[in-house]
């Protein structure tokens, strides 16, 4: 049974994601998109108070770019311009938000209307175009969209610190085959092991500007293990 305080703790982290989702919807309808599409665990109706936020946006004729940073003000890391993880003509935006005292990871692609499609496993908030439906997942439709040869994550502190958060986010789930599959130095760990190999590689973070994003990372990873307990 989930102790009150930690059940609280966890509401508020999904409260802080719905909100978080509530302002990009009214952000991208106010800038006239497309469609605005839900992918990963909740875009496949699943999900839980872990989940990252994973969004596709479709812009329309008219739509001004949506500039995540003055969209939220608790940004706490952004990890811009990945070309690889963005579909060709599009755009990628990996952003860090301070929720709960902890952290959520916001994956946002901007996603060309000649080129997009609703995938297998998303939901669309909203549509106004009809988008046409794919036979595939959205891993494989958007490495099918991507420009060959992009420069994927570089390897820097913002890439460790979003690979704890998803280890973080397997250590609640309990499924350490996905902790090494995200994060190989947890090769050999058992799963009681993984919360203080997480802090071991969050310390080797020294960046002073990422601070606030390696506290709020230490504060998920003590949720993270606190229950999966």
């Amino acid at each position: 049974m989930i102790e009150p305080g930690l059940e609280s703790q966890l509401r508020a982290l999904a409260d802080g994601r719905r909100q978080a989702l509530d302002r990009v919807t009214t952000a991208a309808r106010e800038n006239d998109a497309a469609a605005l599409l839900l992918i990963g665990s909740l875009g496949r109706g699943g999900g839980d108070a872990f989940s990252d936020l994973d969004l596709i946006v479709v812009p329309g004729p008219s739509s001004p770019a949506i500039d995540p940073i003055a969209l939220f003000g608790d940004v706490i890391l952004a990890s811009l311009d990945v070309p690889r993880n963005a579909p060709a003509g599009g755009a990628y935006h990996g952003l860090c938000l301070a929720v709960a005292d902890a952290v959520l990871w916001l994956d946002l692609y901007t996603w060309p209307a000649e080129t997009a499609a609703l995938p297998a496993d998303a939901t669309a908030v909203f549509d106004h175009i009809n988008l046409p439906h794919s036979d595939l997942a959205f891993i494989p439709l958007i490495t099918k969209h991507a420009v060959p040869g992009a420069p994927a994550h570089p390897d820097n502190d913002a890439t460790r610190l979003l690979r704890i958060a998803v280890a973080a986010k397997y250590l609640a789930r309990g499924d350490l085959a996905r902790i090494i599959d995200k994060l190989p130095a947890a090769q050999g760990c058992d799963l009681d092991a993984v919360p203080m190999l997480l802090h071991e590689l969050l310390d080797g973070v020294d960046d002073p500007d990422l601070a606030h994003a390696v506290s709020a990372t230490a504060a998920l990873i003590d949720l993270a293990e606190a229950t999966a307990a």
